[in-house]
């Protein structure tokens, strides 16, 4: 493995040189890394009052299901107006009201003093939901923005910036609410958002795509670009479900996003299993954003080496395999090693499945099959969430962590079994 990547070390810098050469792909880039910057001090200070005031893992698993349902309540209404207005105008306004949340929650803690849970729950539903809006219109520009060749390398740079925000943001985040407050972590992240508006006014990106004078014949009739909100979501359905790789991903990603009730039983499990305290976590958390640092750097290569589809397979395989281990496993190293190569492996696929959703969708529907593949693959996170924090209460945490392991292994072979996504390259 690592001489193959020797071996293609030109070429990934090449491919990376390209990309850096791109002043739209820059702008977006690096408006993005400061927003992933400020978000860390955003989730801190969020996380650090819940946790606080409640000492409940149940507490911790409803921020994630309150962040995940604007998703599923709001991405196929986000993703047809992605198609039908402004790309560019609905990212840059979607920032600046963004900044205006956060700004909210500084001045109630200005105001009353601390930050009450029902506020945190509400500013993070909010501010979820403005990302909702943007998201799929981000997504319907990329190709065009770089090209089909280097999607999946661009795609990597968001993730690796996205990791890269979360190991040192939270740590800066860390310092800054422990030493000056919550409200002054806060302002950083609204400035973040202002930042990423600006970036985003300048950079040259295609606004709003006119529609095809008719969609593929195997869709039949004009598409819904004209037509009410709702035929206009209808005609991304149909797109999407005529596109078996597209309906074969759509219905997977709802499936193995059941074995996410995982994610807040992390405080827990360094407790009961390791006998760990917040550093112990800290350290798991570092190791995690590590592996995804180099699994965004990857994805790019391992798309082009084993094909976008294989690449999503042995992502979920190694992700299964991975959470199998930490279930067993009693000594932190071991789990800091098994969560780096879980994020490291599972960014290729999460970014291979993206980057296939975009390519096999004509531009115009874009914004739509993307808005319905969010909705429907975080569908069963709040619900998983709130089942598996309830659910934990009662059982030993190494079970839970042992069937979610189980269950992403049956995933992974349920994705090999598939023809459309074994085969599917970009």
């Amino acid at each position: 493995m690592f001489g193959w990547l020797r071996e293609r070390g030109l070429a990934v810098t090449g491919e990376h040189r390209r990309l850096f050469r791109n002043p739209s792909f820059m702008l977006l880039w690096s408006g993005q890394s400061g927003s992933y910057f400020g978000d860390a001090f955003f989730n801190l200070a969020v996380m650090w009052v819940v946790w606080s005031e409640t000492q409940s893992t149940l507490m911790t698993a409803i921020i994630q299901a309150v962040w995940h349902l604007p998703d599923v309540i709001f991405a196929p209404v986000a993703g047809a107006l992605a198609d039908r207005w402004n790309r560019k105008a609905i990212m840059v306004v979607t920032n600046l009201a963004a900044a205006g949340v956060v700004g909210a929650v500084a001045v109630v803690i200005v105001v009353v003093g601390y930050l009450p849970p029902v506020i945190a729950f509400v500013a993070v539903f909010k501010l979820n939901g403005l990302t909702t809006f943007m998201n799929p219109a981000r997504a319907s520009v990329m190709p065009s923005v770089v090209g089909r060749d280097l999607l999946t390398t661009a795609q990597g740079l968001f993730s690796t910036a996205r990791e890269t925000a979360q190991l040192v943001g939270s740590a800066a985040a860390g310092v800054v609410v422990a030493a000056a407050g919550a409200v002054w972590a806060l302002l950083i992240d609204a400035v973040s958002f202002l930042l990423v508006s600006l970036f985003i006014a300048i950079a040259r990106l295609p606004g709003r795509v006119e529609a095809s004078s008719g969609r593929p014949a195997a869709q039949g009739g004009p598409p819904g670009d004209g037509g009410s909100m709702l035929e206009s979501m209808r005609d991304g359905w149909r797109m999407a479900s005529g596109i078996p790789v597209v309906r074969a991903l759509l219905w997977l990603g709802i499936i193995i996003n059941a074995a996410s009730f995982i994610g807040p039983l992390w405080p827990a499990l360094v407790q009961e299993r390791l006998g760990g305290d917040a550093a112990a976590l800290g350290g798991i958390l570092a190791a995690s954003a590590a592996g995804g640092i180099a699994g965004g750097l990857l994805a790019g290569p391992i798309e082009r080496r084993f094909g976008a589809g294989r690449a999503i397979v042995l992502g979920w395989g190694m992700g299964g395999a991975c959470t199998l281990g930490v279930a067993l496993s009693t000594w932190l190293p071991v789990t800091m090693a098994l969560e780096f190569v879980d994020t490291l492996s599972g960014v290729p696929a999460f970014v291979a499945s993206g980057a296939i959703m975009m390519t096999v969708t004509p531009e115009e529907y874009r914004g739509r099959v993307f808005g319905l593949f969010r909705s429907m693959s975080v569908a069963l996170i709040p619900a998983s969430a709130l089942l598996g924090g309830w659910i934990a209460e009662y059982v030993e945490i190494w079970i839970m962590y042992a069937f979610g392991g189980l269950f992403m292994l049956a995933l992974a072979l349920a994705a090999l079994a598939n023809p459309h996504v074994r085969r599917a390259r970009i």
